[in-house]
């Protein structure tokens, strides 16, 4: 009986360390696998072009001393593809996310043990990223895709192609009232138009954005460029560049004349469309030097356009005496024009720059020549009319013509306005109280001629007296005043 309960007891103890070995299991293992490519070693060949990749990053993980993406500091869980070119041309890249994948793509050029890098992209808000490069001949390309930190793992479509290739000059011949068009840094890497230019004339060359936040650039290139080449070589050949839209003046020298290219280029940090409008077209008077007069007190007319090659009017300012010019432009409010006074040095001496619809512009001018140029900010359009002002500067003086005097003595209180100048002049004359100080006593107007007018006084009484002017202007001359003249009558 003892010996039955034994086992039974250890028949007990065997169940229960059964029962507890069974709770205490470990659940199968549900990792995800490791990518194929997970190591740069591994990196899956893309064959022929164009291809559709479908990849994840899913149970990837990032290798020790793994190159860092050029796009993001701090990335995980990365994957490799490689792909050989066999001739030098253009490669681009789309990704699209799954799920909510952020991820950096980039683009290496393997050479020998070093990885160059010459792109990269981070996906935007729809999990999209788009990049470019030109790859080569018989070049090894690594492409890495990798999620960012604290990112959620998903997988992911690369599509691998050649876009259109990049156009060569001198382009199709730009209409007289220019061409729209668009660019983008993956399909259309660029466009080109030729225009007829003849030496010695001046022609306005306008490139104009038309997509909000792009801004697309231009260069100008001399008839017989058989090559845009790249950005350093391009930048050493063109004529002259228009960076992120705006116009400039271009004159062929002597000999020069022939037909000319103008490249025009997407801003490569933006992605998707950017929208421009080219215009070329001669200078007119109001456009170049030595621009058209406008005499004091004129009233110019104009029309500007921003989307046309009507960006700028240039208006020439004679000024013969020390003057105050006053410049008033007046515009629709919806209007952006700038407003600059420049010397004859082309120096911008004041700008009302920035602002919309009306403006004045004021400043104080030594006798020259100077330049006054409306010209439009951005697609704005409207009529203007600017009107000058020039005041020559005047200094007034004024004297009783004694320094003492009696009571009941005329006198004569005599003010000055140079230069000679005309136009009202008013005086007021002050007494002097022992206990109180200077008492306003009468005022008294007059009219300048020839640069001097001279008013009666009387003084009534003994005591210190004392006198000031201030000359009001006239058309052409600035006010000014003096300070006082001292008389004792005795």
């Amino acid at each position: 009986m003892a010996v039955a309960l034994g086992l039974a007891a250890a028949g007990a103890i065997v169940l229960a360390a059964g029962a507890s070995a069974e709770l205490s299991s470990p659940a199968p293992s549900s990792s995800p696998p490791v990518p194929a490519n997970d190591a740069l070693a591994n990196a899956q060949p893309v064959q022929n072009l164009p291809a559709t990749i479908n990849g994840t990053t899913v149970g990837a993980s990032t290798e020790p001393g793994e190159r860092e993406s050029a796009c993001h500091s701090s990335t995980t869980n990365s994957v490799w593809y490689s792909l050989r070119v066999a001739s030098a041309k253009r490669v681009a890249i789309d990704m699209a996310a799954a799920g909510a994948l952020d991820a950096t793509i980039d683009v290496y050029h393997a050479v020998r043990s070093q990885l160059i890098s010459v792109g990269c992209e981070e996906t935007e808000s729809h999990g999209k990223a788009s990049l470019s490069f030109e790859a080569s001949k018989n070049g090894l390309y690594d492409i890495r895709v990798a999620a960012l930190q604290n990112s959620q793992l998903a997988g992911f479509t690369l599509e691998v192609f050649t876009p259109t290739p990049a156009v060569r000059p001198p382009g199709p011949a730009l209409a007289a009232a220019g061409v729209s068009g668009r660019v983008d840094r993956i399909q259309n890497i660029n466009a080109a138009y030729s225009v007829a230019m003849h030496a010695g004339v001046s022609y306005l060359i306008d490139l104009a954005n038309e997509t909000k936040g792009a801004w697309v650039s231009g260069a100008l290139f001399a008839p017989g460029t058989s090559s845009f080449g790249g950005e350093e070589e391009e930048s050493r050949s063109a004529l002259l560049r228009i960076h992120c839209g705006g116009y400039r003046l271009f004159t062929p020298g002597s000999g020069r004349g022939g037909l000319y290219s103008f490249e025009i280029t997407p801003q490569l940090s933006r992605s998707g469309t950017q929208r421009f409008h080219l215009q070329v077209a001669p200078a007119g008077p109001a456009e170049t030097a030595p621009g058209l007069p406008l005499t004091n007190y004129a009233h110019a007319h104009g029309y500007l356009d921003g989307n046309s090659v009507h960006v700028l009017r240039l208006y020439r300012l004679e000024v013969t005496s020390h003057s105050n010019l006053t410049l008033k432009l007046t515009a629709p409010s919806s209007a952006e024009f700038n407003l600059q006074l420049r010397n004859q040095n082309g120096n911008v001496i004041e700008c009302q720059c920035g602002s919309s619809g009306s403006q004045t512009l004021q400043h104080r001018l030594v006798p020259g020549t100077y330049y006054a140029v409306v010209s439009v900010r951005g697609r704005t359009s409207g009529n203007f009319t600017l009107e000058r002002e020039s005041r020559t500067i005047t200094a007034t003086t004024i004297s009783f013509g004694v320094a003492k005097a009696t009571p009941g003595q005329g006198l004569g209180i005599d003010v000055k306005v140079s230069p000679a100048a005309a136009g009202p002049v008013v005086v007021e004359i002050e007494r002097f109280d022992p206990v109180f100080g200077w008492q306003f006593y009468r005022q008294e107007t007059a009219y300048v001629s020839e640069g001097a007018a001279s008013i009666p006084f009387v003084p009534p009484a003994v005591g210190k007296w004392r006198a000031k002017a201030t000359y009001e202007g006239s058309r052409v001359s600035s006010p000014s005043a003096v300070g006082f003249s001292y008389l004792l009558v005795s």
